[in-house]
């Protein structure tokens, strides 16, 4: 008797309580661009974990290697260092995934940052898609402006446009 009396106070109790928001969502961005230059040429570029000098977010940078698993620390334009992991490198996809070991919201105003570039050909030129994942800048309730969702998402959209335009600069952009 004690156990059904119980189990139905536990069954009350469970559809009476409020659901509880558990955080903010992960967020993500794509950007595209179509490159003047074949696959190899921008593969040879952006798919070299071991210098990113390309992004012009990077002041500078410590060698790693380039295979999964390295990582490297980058000073920032914006501010500080931020430590890199290479998740996944696949020359025969033309795919590179990064993703921040460390967060550093005075260089991206993003925590949990991942990146993942692919390149595809389009006619003897390189289509370059760049998109991110992560969670806002202030992982609690109430961030305040500059640190909310919106302002997270465009602070890494701006950082994957500058690299865009960094590339178009060196590559040529089709029109």
């Amino acid at each position: 008797m004690f156990a059904k009396m119980a189990a139905g106070f536990v069954l009350a109790l469970s559809l009476s309580t409020p659901v509880l928001a558990h955080g903010p969502a992960r967020l993500k961005t794509e950007q595209s661009i179509v490159l003047e230059a074949p696959v190899a040429d921008v593969w040879a570029v952006v798919g070299n974990f071991s210098d990113p000098s390309w992004d012009p977010s990077t002041v500078s940078f410590t060698e790693a290697a380039n295979e999964k698993g390295a990582t490297r620390t980058r000073v920032m334009k914006t501010g500080g260092e931020v430590t890199e992991e290479l998740m996944k490198l696949d020359p025969a996809k033309h795919a590179i995934s990064v993703r921040f070991v460390t967060d550093n919201t005075e260089a991206v105003k993003a925590s949990n940052y991942a990146s993942h570039i692919t390149l595809k050909d389009e006619g003897g030129k390189t289509r370059v898609d760049w998109r991110g994942a992560f969670y806002r800048a202030f992982p609690q309730n109430d961030p305040p402006a500059d640190l909310n969702d919106e302002a997270s998402t465009e602070a890494v959209r701006a950082h994957h446009q500058a690299g865009l335009d960094a590339l178009a600069a060196r590559f040529g952009k089709v029109n």
